[in-house]
């Protein structure tokens, strides 16, 4: 028997003419049924091209063969082709046993299976059991139950490997690699096969793994669960969980260890016509910290909102494992160390619009700076035109400079910060002064300013700390807009101090990477009226007295240490300063010039009767680049370059000859000549 192949030909129709074949597997009745359609379809589906072949061996046994061509369920065509056979029994409800099945054409190419099912009614009841296995389906057990009411209930359970699936189903893309193995159940229900109404699921994933081909995204050896559940009461809602338990995942630049205790985040779920929410969610990570969370968005027109709400956190986990693999590699930040606890909370849609903070106990240390005892709280919002936080420290360094404790609170407005009120921070027995504080992190030149000034800074601890020839007196200096962006600090003034009864001054500052592990700064520097003997005294350089005027031109320091300068100093003649030098001196400044000091027995018995000598004029110039240094003094004679020259009797001149020399050959003859030769003292 064949059915009209027409395309108008209905499900129902075909299924008529298909159980009436089942009626005819007795003896008196025909040997062979065969039922043909070119097409059947329903909402949202069709198949082409059946054929069902039903031959009867013996009483209540028969063989049944069926083939189908494309199926299509809406933009999706599961196979080309399928076809299968089984024997059919019908002596308890109908029975498929030592089932075959092949598909041909389909994402995960050619599959084969095997399995059975049985077809049971009894009193308005109808169960349908089916179970399937082969390589690439993995297995498959369904069983569904009816009631005569309409009624209906369906369960699932499977095992599958994620390899091919995976690709087929494009979870990934193109050509990374997966693996693992996927074993879920499913529980379903409803009051009609037209409606379902709840429905219970678990899907586990064992040793799953991927990979993409940079591998810059990558899993290994992941143990996971995903369960939750759904109920249709007006809209659908329901629960979700998701536990992670075991493996690695790299998702670059993040990498993610399972803890020991499983990662665990649950959140309740529902979807309208308009939206859809997750809502009183929990997140649960261990050694990491807690939250609560929310998301919602709808299905058409409007952005994503979310909320991250009460999250308490260890600082330490949260930088390592989140904050610091954004962070540029070289930056000060990516070398920091930190501590403390944090309880926050952030919304956004979906840009960040709001945050609530509060720090206890926080440290942070780097190789150049460190706070420690940090506490803070405040709020941000980007719609409230002013916030108000709190920032404390109880001690810190930079640079190895210790600093006081210090307490700021500054306004948060939606681009940046201000401070509400001067605020003095102690170090080395002076105070920094910052009259105004303020900072920016919106457009092209984000980041923050000061204006202040510096008093009574002992330059005896500063010179201790920075291991520097030891200096006396302090520092007093005036700070103009100094501005920090993108990790370079510089000013649009003039910074001036006052050391040595003298005025130095700094225009045209820039210091790029200011905390990270190479700042580079760049500088011209002025003095004017430098007293030399308080200068003298600091570097046991011998005795001089004078006032030193000169200038650093372009000046480079590399990680602080000099790579290019144009120098010169000299002194200038100041009435009521006498312009005298020692012995000592004398021997130090030779040396300094490429001399091996003042020689021969008798002139140096001579000289060394005189405890110091006038002279007219001192000074060098030093042109640093490339690491040579080239000298010059106050002006040229006979091939050399005066350094000193003297005046009365008796009179000593220093003339240097050697004009090129390498850099730290120099800073070794400064440090020959400052360390050869007791102090010599005037008492002046």
């Amino acid at each position: 028997m064949r059915l009209p192949k027409t395309t108008g030909f209905r499900l129902r129709y075909w299924l008529i003419f298909f159980c009436a074949g089942f009626l005819l597997s007795g003896p008196a009745w025909a040997q062979t049924l065969e039922i043909t359609a070119a097409r059947v379809q329903g909402a949202a589906w069709q198949a082409q091209h059946l054929k069902v072949v039903l031959r009867a061996h013996a009483r209540k046994n028969a063989s049944l063969e069926f083939l189908a061509g494309t199926l299509q369920i809406g933009k999706q065509r599961p196979w080309q082709a399928i076809q299968g056979n089984c024997v059919l029994q019908t002596q308890q409800g109908w029975s498929c046993s030592a089932l075959h099945l092949a598909i041909s054409g389909s994402p995960w190419g050619a599959l084969q299976g095997t399995g059975r099912f049985q077809v049971l009614r009894s009193g308005g009841l109808g169960s349908l059991h089916f179970l399937l296995e082969g390589a690439k389906l993995g297995k498959l057990t369904l069983l569904a139950r009816s009631a005569a009411s309409g009624r209906w209930q369906l369960q699932t359970q499977g095992e599958v490997a994620l390899s091919d699936w995976v690709s087929a189903l494009h979870l990934l893309p193109a050509h990374w690699q997966s693996g693992g193995e996927l074993a879920w159940q499913m529980h379903s229900s409803g009051a009609s096969w037209s409606h379902i109404s709840a429905v219970h699921f678990r899907a586990q994933l064992h040793k799953g793994q991927f990979s993409s081909p940079d591998g810059l995204q990558a899993a290994q050896n992941v143990a996971a669960q995903l369960s939750g559940d759904g109920h249709l009461q007006g809209h659908w809602q329901g629960h979700v969980q998701l536990r992670w338990d075991e493996g690695g995942i790299l998702w670059s630049p993040w990498y993610w260890a399972a803890p020991v205790r499983p990662v665990v985040m649950e959140s309740r779920w529902r979807q309208s016509a308009k939206s859809w929410h997750l809502e009183r969610g929990q997140i649960n990570w261990p050694n990491l910290g807690t939250a609560k969370f929310a998301v919602s968005e709808p299905v058409q027109g409007s952005k994503l909102d979310w909320h991250l709400q009460d999250a308490d956190v260890a600082l330490a986990p949260l930088f390592t494992t989140w904050i610091k693999p954004l962070l540029p590699a070289s930056s000060f930040a990516a070398q920091a160390l930190l501590a403390g606890h944090l309880h926050f909370s952030v919304a956004g849609n979906p840009a960040l619009r709001s945050v609530h903070w509060d720090l206890q106990h926080g440290d942070f240390s780097t190789q150049q700076t460190s706070l420690a005892g940090v506490f803070s709280h405040g709020a941000w919002d980007a719609n409230v035109p002013v916030e108000k936080a709190v920032f404390k420290w109880q001690s810190a360094t930079l640079y190895h400079i210790p600093l006081g404790p210090l307490a700021v609170r500054v306004a948060l407005h939606p681009g940046g910060f201000a401070l509400q009120q001067p605020v003095d921070l102690h170090l080395l027995g002076g105070v920094l002064h910052f009259q105004e504080l303020s900072g920016h992190w919106r457009g092209p030149h984000s980041g923050f300013s000061m204006q202040g000034n510096l008093q009574g800074v002992s330059m005896k601890s500063l010179t201790q700390i920075m291991h520097w020839p030891p200096f006396t007196g302090t520092i007093e200096a005036s700070i103009p807009r100094l501005t920090y962006h993108a990790g370079t600090i510089q000013t649009s003034g003039e910074l001036s101090a006052g050391i040595f009864g003298g005025k130095l001054r700094v225009s045209d500052l820039q210091v790029q990477n200011f905390l990270g592990v190479m700042p580079l700064l760049r500088a011209n520097v002025s003095v004017q009226g430098l007293q030399l003997k308080p200068l003298t005294d600091a570097f046991h350089f011998g005795y001089i007295s004078g006032v030193l005027d000169g200038n650093l031109r372009n000046l480079y320091l590399l990680n602080w240490s000099p790579e290019a300068f144009q120098g010169h100093f000299e002194t200038v003649k100041t009435p009521g300063v006498p312009q005298k030098i020692s012995y000592q001196a004398v021997q130090s400044i030779t040396k300094l010039g490429g001399g091996d000091g003042i020689s021969g027995f008798f002139q140096g018995m001579f000289l060394r009767m005189f405890n110091t000598f006038s002279y007219s004029h001192l000074g060098m110039g030093v042109d640093l680049s490339n690491g040579v240094a080239e000298l010059s003094g106050v002006h040229p004679e006979n091939g050399g370059f005066v350094i000193l020259q003297g005046q009365g009797l008796p009179r000593v001149d220093i003339v240097g000859y050697n004009r090129r020399v390498s850099w730290d050959e120099l800073l070794a003859r400064l440090k020959t000549a400052m360390e050869t030769g007791p102090q010599m003292h005037t008492g002046e």
